[in-house]
């Protein structure tokens, strides 16, 4: 399957038309990797430099939160994505920090964009700009909703083995 293919079926890409798909898809930076099982793509706190599009395979998007009763901090499960799903917005998004860590589930290949070219051309063609960022603020919303279900989960089990003690 070819990048612009897969653009085509990416969420952050809905609604752009096939000349606009093939401009994303042209960028210098734009092809496709592939991660093993267990890599990680990115960090928690790295500075943001690229994109990503999941072509195939699977991707645990993790919290990095400190926890009260272990010397350690505790990576919790904030999303999975699947085929034709965007992360690592924050290449598009100042400061330009990962928010969240990128870890392979699955041997898995996606489509790689520099987050400064690509917006680049958003900014060069605002048309192509205000449809990619209205995808991505549902994204970020979306992303935000799971966070808040995933500390409300911890913070239930954390207060239910409180009062049991």
């Amino acid at each position: 399957m070819g990048i612009e293919t897969t653009l085509k079926r990416a969420e952050l890409f809905l609604g752009l038309d096939d000349a606009a798909l093939l401009k994303i898809a042209e960028l210098p930076s734009s092809h496709k990797e592939l991660f093993l099982a267990g890599e990680i793509i990115f960090k928690f706190g790295v500075r943001a430099k690229y994109l990503y599009v999941l072509v195939r395979g699977q991707v645990d998007l993790v919290a990095d939160f400190p926890s009260e009763y272990r010397p350690v901090r505790e990576n919790l499960l904030v999303d999975t994505v699947t085929t034709g799903g965007c992360f690592g917005w924050s290449a598009l998004v100042r400061p330009h920090f990962y928010v969240m860590s990128a870890i392979c589930t699955k041997t898995t290949e996606v489509v790689t964009i520099n987050g400064a070219e690509l917006m680049g051309l958003l900014d060069e063609d605002n048309r192509i700009g205000y449809i990619v960022f209205q995808s991505l603020s549902h994204i970020i919303g979306s992303r935000l909703r799971d966070v808040e279900k995933t500390l409300a989960n911890c913070f239930t089990v954390k207060s239910e083995k409180s009062s049991s003690d």
